[in-house]
């Protein structure tokens, strides 16, 4: 476990301090309120990131990036502690035009969709 370096800023200062201490090449990143992530899909994301590297592949599902559900390259650490000490936004999204940025699109299943759901109160459970 490892403490956020910019407080206040999210999900982002989260993919930061990751990248900044992991020992790999790259880093899959994903939200922990995520309880029902698919082995399957992940084995799938990395796949086709190794077979066409890039800085970060995003998760997307209907055409709606999923920004905690991608891989990052260690290699965007330096870019990205720029973006935030520059005053970039929050949203994590909004760095990726300063990175190589490829998307993998998920299966339109239950599983995928399943997969991507937050839990951020009791209720979501029910979903």
């Amino acid at each position: 476990m490892v403490r956020d370096n910019y407080r206040g800023i999210g999900p982002l200062a989260g993919i930061e301090a990751a990248l900044k201490v992991v020992r790999s090449p790259v880093l899959f990143v994903f939200g922990g309120d995520m309880p029902w992530l698919s082995e399957e899909i992940i084995r799938s994301q990395a796949s086709d990131y190794l077979e066409k590297p890039a800085d970060i592949l995003v998760a997307r599902s209907h055409g709606l990036a999923e920004p905690l559900h991608s891989l990052y390259s260690r290699r965007i650490h330096p870019s990205l502690v720029n973006y935030i000490e520059g005053g970039g936004s929050n949203a994590v999204i909004d760095f990726y035009s300063l990175a190589e940025t490829r998307y993998f699109d998920l299966p339109h299943t239950r599983e995928a969709q399943k997969s991507l759901t937050n839990i951020n109160r009791p209720e979501d459970l029910l979903s």
